[in-house]
């Protein structure tokens, strides 16, 4: 294999590092299905956007699934608002071809520029308008998932808990259909907080507001970086015309909310986590991360704060998982576990992980070391 090939497919977002044993890309799901038969191990790559190392193969043990060419787009039904696709469609690319008939897929991640429908069902992927519409999971009406034998399977809501952020340990999604939603007209509101406390009042405040779909927490530092006032902010969504910021001035500012992890990582503060808190309880953790200079931003609307550490902070986080577990809340938010956090997972929860992925993986061939 070409060197430079080997190490595109030897990284994700994590900026882990491992090299594949091979590279496959299938253009169908019968090819999937050959490549799952004839190889033993198998990393599943999707927009390689993961940042908890999920799409990082072992050294020379584990093959590639590339499923980005698996990318068609068919039987949409306006009627009952319903799309189906192949695993490897990218979300921008989706949002393009539904919104010409006035509809759209409503979750939406940071990275909805390059990040692919299967990954997303993968990680359950939340995004910055949980608040209004969850997990990917609350909007999908089947999967079709390829076993470790290369059988075909669709699965119903009933089943989808066995694939829907089970990370691709447990087979390989390869289609799915989507419930829709109507295309919304949106504006935001950018509101200044002084304290930290205050953020809790004033975030419940807004959270009562049926036409809020965001809410977003900027810490002070980074406020000032993106060229604001140097004190916290939220970033207001409502789904009416209730915001200050429209059109043209609202595509602007989710557009810098969009550049905050891109450019902090450029000042080194490269390892991103996803801890999950209540929201009574986000000034007590806020206030450790400040204690340390940790750059935090997030959806503070569900509770998902996104701290980012440098090479030399990255020895603290044992120390936050640690706290995030005393303050009730989850080692992961919407990132996944991947590799970077596996050894945070709770016992309990790590059996029952293992007793869903010998269920479902009886060959022990799909992402392991991954997760548990």
């Amino acid at each position: 294999m070409n060197k430079n090939l080997m190490n595109v497919y030897g990284v994700d977002a994590s900026k882990m590092k491992g090299t594949p044993l091979d590279v496959f890309l299938p253009e169908t799901i019968d090819e999937v299905k050959r490549i799952v038969t004839t190889n033993k191990r198998i990393c599943i790559r999707g927009g390689a956007t993961g940042l908890a190392g999920g799409a990082v193969p072992e050294n020379n043990v584990d093959v590639i699934l590339d499923m980005s060419k698996l990318d068609k787009i068919s039987n949409l039904s306006g009627e009952h608002r319903l799309v189906e696709i192949e695993a490897g469609v990218i979300l921008d690319d989706l949002r393009e071809y539904l919104y010409e008939f006035g509809l759209e897929f409503p979750v939406k991640p940071s990275s909805h520029m390059v990040c692919t429908i299967g990954g997303m069902i993968a990680t359950d992927a939340v995004g910055n308008r949980a608040i209004k519409y969850g997990k990917t999971s609350h909007w999908i009406k089947w999967v079709e998932v390829i076993d470790c034998n290369g059988k075909l399977e669709r699965k119903g809501i009933t089943e989808l808990s066995d694939y829907a952020g089970l990370e691709g340990i447990t087979g390989v999604i390869v289609r799915a259909c989507l419930k829709l939603s109507s295309v919304k007209t949106r504006t935001a509101s950018l509101v200044k907080v002084g304290d930290l406390d205050d953020i809790v009042a004033t975030v419940r405040e807004y959270k009562r507001n049926t036409s809020v779909s965001m809410i977003e927490f900027l810490d002070k530092g980074i406020s000032k970086k993106i060229g604001l006032e140097d004190t916290y902010h939220l970033i207001i969504e409502y789904e009416d015309d209730s915001g200050k910021f429209k059109g043209r001035d609202y595509d602007k500012l989710l557009a810098k909310r969009d550049e905050v992890y891109p450019l902090i990582a450029s000042d080194g503060f490269v390892r991103i986590e996803d801890p999950k808190i209540m929201l009574d309880k986000f000034p007590k953790l806020m206030r450790w991360l400040e204690d340390r200079k940790i750059p935090t931003f997030g959806h503070i609307g569900v509770g998902i704060i996104h701290p980012c550490f440098d090479y030399n902070q990255e020895k603290c986080i044992p120390e936050m998982m640690k706290v995030v577990k005393r303050l009730g809340g989850a080692i992961s938010g919407e990132h996944g576990i991947g590799i970077l956090k596996k050894a945070f997972v709770e016992f309990n929860d790590k059996k029952i992980l293992e007793n869903v992925k010998k269920r479902t993986d009886t060959l022990s061939k799909f992402n392991m070391g991954k997760v548990i």
